[in-house]
């Protein structure tokens, strides 16, 4: 019976497999993805892959990029894997690129595939190439060590931090999708020169690209979204005209309903900064009137901003959701505030403290 046991558990050893694990030099380790609207099938998917070098010094980063055309981004990288000599290997991709083009229509179908896909990474960036995506990830900056690892190091907050770059992720973007009462947006890179433009944010419906922000919207649409200060604000409010280096920013809004009135939205904030860049200032002075003219700047932007986004019934900032969190009328809640959004109205009041003038000697 011993015996017997031995020659069985032996015959199971043998038709086991191994775990077909694959070398390092026998992968290709894709670094970024790129999906574009086809001339000829639905998509064109650009991958942008690292060739690993001994010498790793800035301007010296190699990679090779490879596209195809698909009628499915699935069809697209089977037939590239026929291309190159090693293993495609996804999950190291730190950012998708969307084509502008291929964000005018049913955003939505072409996020299934990378929510779906085994190995891709749901915390990598999602952002708009303008014109294509190709175009983007065809560049390479001279200050680059890695492929692909300046748009890395932009949205990563570990390089730059820019008022201007707004930084989304894949997991997030497909959530807001599906949500009710908050609305996707994506930073939007261009090519200018031999580097990245990120100063601009496009935002979504459920469907396709419905607003583009200008820079001073972008910045203003980072510093609610996250609540961010470390940016400056130029204060052009006659006779005084100077930039705001705004140190610490906090604010809270709620909805009110009125039986009686309009519906409104009350958003209050409070704002420490610095001001700089102008040399009419004096130090001895009182401070009131130029906390007053950046208090009238802020709340015009402000209100600028959340007019252009309701105009276009667009909800990044997640009112919608608070809306419906603070009432108790199940799915009528939804129906409500698409009724209410576009009529609302939008009173922002703003509180500026000086912390110094930043006065030229």
């Amino acid at each position: 019976m011993k015996k017997l046991m031995i020659i069985m558990m032996f015959l199971l050893l043998i038709n086991i497999s191994g775990c077909g694990f694959k070398d390092i030099d026998k992968r290709f380790l894709v670094v970024a993805i790129g999906v574009d609207k086809g001339e000829v099938k639905k998509y064109n998917v650009t991958l942008k892959l690292i060739i690993p070098t001994a010498l790793v010094s800035p301007g010296q980063s190699k990679y090779q990029l490879i596209h195809y055309e698909g009628d499915s981004i699935s069809e697209a990288i089977e037939y590239l894997r026929s291309e190159i000599d090693k293993q495609l290997d996804l999950g190291h991709a730190k950012i998708t690129i969307i084509g502008e083009a291929l964000a005018q229509d049913q955003i939505s179908n072409h996020f299934d595939w990378f929510i779906r896909r085994r190995g891709i990474q749901r915390i990598e960036y999602v952002a708009l190439g303008q014109p294509s995506a190709k175009d983007i990830l065809s560049l390479s900056q001279q200050s680059e060590r890695l492929a692909g690892n300046s748009l890395i190091l932009s949205f990563g907050h570990e390089g730059t931090e820019s008022s201007f770059i707004v930084t989304e992720y894949l997991y997030d973007f497909y959530e807001r999708l599906l949500e009710k009462g908050k609305d996707p947006f994506m930073p939007v890179i261009r090519v200018r020169g031999d580097t990245y433009e990120i100063n601009q944010a496009a935002l979504f419906d459920k469907e396709q690209v419905k607003l583009m922000l200008d820079p001073n919207d972008t910045r203003m649409f980072k510093a609610l979204l996250m609540k961010k200060s470390n940016f400056e604000v130029r204060v052009k409010e006659d006779p005084l005209e100077y930039t705001l280096s705004v140190q610490h920013l906090r604010y809270h809004f709620k909805i009110v309903t009125p039986s009686n009135g309009d519906p409104y939205l009350q958003l209050d904030m409070k704002v420490k900064g610095i001001a700089e860049e102008s040399d009419t200032i004096q130090f001895h002075e009182s401070w009131n009137e130029i906390e007053r003219a950046a208090e009238q700047s802020l709340e015009r932007s402000i209100k600028q901003l959340l007019e252009k986004m309701s105009a276009q019934q667009l909800d990044p900032l997640g009112f919608g959701l608070r809306y419906m969190a603070t009432r108790h009328d199940r799915e009528k809640e939804w129906e409500d505030w698409q009724s209410i959004y576009p009529k609302l109205q939008f009173r922002v009041n703003v509180k500026v403290t000086l912390e110094g003038t930043g006065e030229i000697n």
